[in-house]
């Protein structure tokens, strides 16, 4: 499982803060602006977790297969309205589908929100970050 932080623009809304990984409440690691960080885990389903100094962590569920690589991306929860959900991906640098939260407060009071990346884009964004 590859977990990455695009390149933002600008600090918005905790998007230059450290999130911290974690799998199942274990934390794993932490990912910056231009990073990424690979968890190996056998197939199952787990708990994943992002979430900064300064807001409440965002949770969701992924279910991984044998042979299967994953890439999450942490950006900012969309919450707004589409345009302005489109400006703040644009400004904060995430993209991929927004994972569903486990519960729905994380989605207002979370400024790292989980995406799922298909195979391409993800493997394409690791090629252009570093490793933490």
């Amino acid at each position: 499982m590859y977990f990455l932080r695009e390149s933002a623009l600008v600090a918005i809304y905790g998007a230059a803060a450290a999130a911290e990984i974690k799998i199942d409440g274990r934390p794993v690691g932490s990912v910056i602006s231009g990073t990424y960080l690979f968890v190996d885990r056998p197939p199952g389903t787990y708990k994943l977790s992002s979430g900064t100094a300064l807001s409440m962590a965002y949770e969701a569920e992924a279910r991984v297969e044998a042979g299967q690589t994953y890439y999450f991306g942490i950006g900012v929860p969309q919450v707004a309205p589409v345009g302005q959900n489109l400006v703040n991906q644009a400004i904060a640098g995430s993209s991929g589908q927004q994972m569903q939260p486990t519960s729905p407060l994380m989605g207002g009071f979370s400024a790292a929100a989980l995406y799922q990346l298909d195979p391409a884009t993800g493997a394409a964004a690791i090629g252009q970050l570093k490793a933490q």
